[in-house]
This record gives C-alpha cells, structure tokens and sequence, in this order.
C-alpha cells in the first residue's frame, strides 16, 4: 500500500508553506521599503538642511540690507562731508545721530553685529561700541566682494565674517582714496546657535565647511568625524546634495547646501543606524512572531490530529466569547496534559490581549492629549521677541510707561499659556488673556480698538485653551495691519440648546469670496503635510474636542472685515462650578 501523509503532516507542511512564503514576499517587500524609505529621508533632510540655509543667508542678507541703507543714509553723507559743511551742520550734532543710528542698527537685529564707519583721509572712526576700532592694515589691497570669513576680529578672540562698503563705490580698489569706509562684522556665535536649535529638533550634527578655511562647528560636534566627512563630499556645484558614505564608525547620510550670502558649504550628517534603527527593530519583531506563530500552529495541528472533540469545542466557544468582545474569558477546565497546556495558552494569550487592549485605549487617550498639546505649541511663535524688542527700544528712549505697560500685559500672558496643569481653561480667563494680548498689540501699533460683549452665564464656559487668541491674532495681521487707519475688534458670544458660538470681527482688509472657499478647503483637510496653519489647527481641535459637527464659520463682516466663528457643541463638562480664573 502506498504512504499516505496522515492529517497532521498535511496541516504542518500547509503551514509551513504559509510561512514561507509570507517571510519570502516580506523579505522582499522590506528591501523595497529599506530603499524607499531611505530616499525619503534623504529628501527630507535636503528639504529641512535647505530651510535652515535660507533662514541664515536671509538673517545675513538683513545685515548687508541694513549696512546698504545706512550707507546712503543722509546724516552718514554729510558725516561723510562734514568738513566741507561744517559752517551748514551742527558737526558734534552729526555725529551723535550717526551714533545713534549706528546703535540702533546693530540692536535691531536678531543677530549680535558690530559696524565702524573710518576715514582714511583723516583716520576718524565712529562704531556702534565706543570701544570698536577699524583695522587700517586692509588699507593696502582691494575691498573683497561681499562677506569675508576672518578668523578673529580686532579686539575679539571670536572668528567671523566682515562686509566692507566704500564711498564712493569706485574706491574699491584702493579704499585709500575713499571718503568713507563701512565695516560691519558678525561673530560665528549667531550661526552655531541656529545649529544647535537646529540640531535640538534633528538627529546629526550640523557644521560650516569652506575649502580654504575648512570647518566651523557647532560646540557639541565631532571636529574628528566632521573633518573625516568633509574629505567625501564632492566639490560644489552650487545645488544642494544627500548621499550616504561609509566610515570607519559606520554609515553617515550627509546632506550638504550652499550658502548664496557667504558662498560656504551648510554640511548636516546623522548616523544611518539610528535613522533605520526602528525599521530594522520591527523586522526582528516580525521574524520572532512568526516563529512563535508557528510554534503555536504545530500545537494546534496536533490536537486536531487526535481529534479531542469535546476540548476542540470549548477551545472554539472560548474563541467565540473573545470574539464577541469578552475579553475575561478564561478556561479552567482541566483535560489530558496536552490540551491543559493549550488552555493554559490560550489563558495566557486572553490576559495579554485583554491587557494590550486596555493599554491600547489609554495610549490613544494619550495620543489624543498630546495632539492637542502640540497643536497649541504651534501658536505665537514669534510673539515673545516682538514684546522684547519693543520694550528695548521704549528703554532706549526713555519711555518708562510703555516698558512698565507692556512688561505687566507680557507677564500676565505668558504666565497664563505656560500653565500646564489642564488642558482646558474658563471663556472668563480666556477673554482676560485677550485683553492683555489686545493691550500688548495696541502699545505696539497704537491704532487698535476692541470690544467684549459676552453674557455673564457664559463666562464659566470650559473651552480648550489657546482657542481665542489664535483668531484675534489673525485678525491684527491679515486684516488691521493691511489697512490703513484705525482698526477695530469686536469679540462676542452666545449659545442655544445645542451649540455654544463665539464670534471675532474686524473691520480690517477682509477677503473675497473665492478665497474664503479656498479657505474652507483648506482648513477642511484631515492633515497638513506642512503642519497647518492656525485656522487649521484651531479647525482640528474643535473637532477633536466636540465632534465632527463643531468647527469654524468664515464670512464677511459688516465692518468690512472677517467675521470668524467658532461653533462648539455643548458637553455636559462644558461648565466649570467656580468660573474664577
């Protein structure tokens, strides 16, 4: 008689196949993805490096902007000239304009800067630092093109880069004939703190690189390792280049792009192991999990070839009760010591997934949180320098009430959306976060009036936080600063059985028809590859919070402006007992 495979044999090697052939096609399929994945990051570490780089050449370009405009200042020229007009000038009057101006040229940047005006002729310098001075020794050779890296600064240990201008232009070549000479100078320290900003939101190092003069680092970077990837970069071409090279430390993707204001390499490089590290991880995953599947398959297969009925079918009843979302089952029933063992498993797999579940359900309320915490993070990210640069300038001129008004209204905001002890806050201390926010605005542009008409049943309203401000904020910078005069602001409430709306109007520039549709689209998206705008963010979090149904209404206003709407249905935890902010 010939062999004929018996139940069990036939169900191992259906099995077996099965696994086989998932880890063949797997295989495969994560070595498209290994290569897929991998251009992927390798565009978006181009795209990130290439966003930093023209953030520094336009911080640059601002200087030089600013040097250019000094340059033909009038109280320069006549400073210039001021032997020649001293009989139609004020000459001490002169120079302290263009000392002042030179002192509030340099404060108004972001980045820390140095200028020095000189004549050669008679050798007098002004700088915006009484203890600045102007290196003559540049006087024997043509002005360079642009910035110049030099590796210190007259009277600074700290290496940089030094734009000179001549007056007139033709003087270039021997700035010795020249009326005027400009010079203004920023240390590397701005660049290394954008790097290690940079850096603090990206995995890698980040570092200058120019044949002549090699690298300038970033304070935690590996001048060894920087060095070693710069001898593989090929030469610039002028365009923005990733690869991946292989080390002695192992593989690095570097991305290199130029820098059009300072003609250097930006060279950004993170290790590859990290980058794939969680891709590989969930590959060691799968392998032990389809080895632990099989396992338990050959068990299974086992009991079916000894055709144990009565365990089989409390095995599937179990199943069924898992099924239908039981997830305490459990068998206690005691059989041979086979199908013992298969109950305790099957024990064992019921509590873990019982388990799984419920961590599951908390990571998604988790998730849910942080979403909405970083959404809110979106928000005012360059309020706080605005604030600081207007107190700072009001100190300048001595304006006391200004500093103190504006210091009290930062304070009182900032210590307001820095809280985070809950997500959600009373419309009573939202609408007082407004008003210091209003007030802010109003001392800086001093042409913004505003109103608040909410019932007082209202103001105990629990509403997520940062809600408001968003749509106030918007209303100042699309609307009231696109037009000219005085700007108004009208901020209302009201509710019905179901919803609860809160309406913010202005009288500012507004908008068509057509590009409130595009509007509506757009904050319509489910995501936003970019991260979305603050209408967007503002449209997710209502829905988040109250459902589908809530969101924001964009029409025009009878002021001539925007009407902005947030429509929310009403939840029963929407009112807090004591609305006392």
């Amino acid at each position: 008689m010939a062999w004929r495979p018996n139940l069990f044999i036939k169900m191992v090697a259906i099995l077996l196949s099965l696994i086989s052939v998932t880890l063949l096609f797997y295989g495969l399929s994560y070595r498209k993805d290994i290569g897929v994945i991998t251009s992927q990051i390798k565009t978006t570490d181009l795209n990130h490096l290439e966003f930093l780089t023209q953030q520094m050449d336009n911080n640059i370009n601002q200087l030089a902007g600013s040097m250019y405009a000094l340059q033909r200042d009038p109280t320069v020229r006549d400073y210039e000239q001021i032997r020649q007009l001293g009989h139609l000038i004020d000459p001490a009057q002169t120079i302290m304009t263009v000392l002042e101006k030179l002192s509030l040229q340099t404060s108004s940047s972001t980045w820390e800067n140095r200028i020095v005006l000189y004549k050669p002729h008679s050798g007098e310098t002004l700088g915006s630092d009484s203890s600045l001075s102007f290196n003559s020794s540049i006087l024997g050779k043509p002005l360079p093109a642009g910035w110049e890296y030099i590796s210190e600064d007259k009277g600074s240990a700290e290496a940089g880069f030094r734009l000179l201008l001549s007056d007139p232009i033709e003087s270039r070549n021997d700035p010795r004939q020249a009326g005027l000479l400009m010079s203004m100078y920023f240390p590397v320290s701005n660049i290394e703190r954008m790097f290690d900003a940079y850096q603090s939101q990206n995995k890698g190092d980040t570092f200058l690189f120019h044949p002549a003069f090699g690298v300038i680092l970033s304070r935690n970077t590996d001048r060894e390792l920087a060095e070693r990837i710069v001898a593989t970069l090929t030469s610039s071409t002028g365009q923005g280049s990733s690869d991946i090279f292989s080390l002695k430390e192992g593989s690095f993707l570097v991305s290199s792009v130029p820098s059009s204001a300072i003609n250097w390499q930006v060279v950004h490089y993170s290790p590859l192991k990290q980058i794939l590290q969680p891709i590989r991880s969930s590959r060691y995953s799968f392998l032990t999990g389809s080895a632990i599947l099989l396992a338990m398959s050959l068990l299974f297969s086992l009991q079916l070839y000894r055709q144990v009925q009565r365990p089989v079918s409390l095995l599937l009843r179990s199943l069924n009760r898992m099924k239908e979302g039981r997830w305490s089952t459990r068998i206690h029933t005691r059989t041979n010591p086979e199908f013992t063992m298969l109950n305790e498993e099957f024990n064992e797999m019921a509590e873990k997934i019982q388990s799984l579940i419920e961590q599951v359900y908390l990571e998604q309320l988790r998730a849910k949180d942080a979403h909405l915490k970083q959404l809110q993070s979106q928000i005012n990210p360059h309020f706080l320098y605005n604030c600081l640069f207007f107190i700072k300038s009001k100190a300048v001129v001595g304006d006391t009430g200004s500093v103190e008004a504006m210091a009290l209204n930062l304070g009182e905001y900032y210590r307001y959306i820095t809280k985070a002890d809950h997500s959600l806050t009373t419309l009573q201390d939202e609408l007082k976060l407004l008003e210091n926010y209003l007030e802010i605005q109003n001392l800086r542009k001093q042409r913004i009036c505003y109103e608040m008409d909410i019932a007082d049943d209202l103001l105990g309203l629990h509403i997520p936080r940062l809600l408001i401000q968003p749509l106030v904020e918007n209303s100042i910078i699309h609307g009231i600063e696109k037009k000219i005069g005085q700007g108004f602001i009208r901020i209302t409430a009201s509710q019905t059985q179901e919803t609860v709306t809160v309406t913010v109007e202005d009288n500012g520039a507004g908008m068509t028809s057509e590009a409130i549709a595009s509007l509506h689209a757009r904050m319509s998206e489910p995501t936003r590859e970019d991260g979305g705008c603050g209408l967007w963010n503002i449209q997710q979090r209502l829905k988040t919070h109250y459902g589908d149904s809530s969101g924001l209404l964009i029409a025009p206003s009878s002021e001539g402006g925007l009407q902005i709407t947030l429509r929310m249905e009403k939840k029963e935890e929407s009112y807090a007992p004591n609305s006392a902010g």
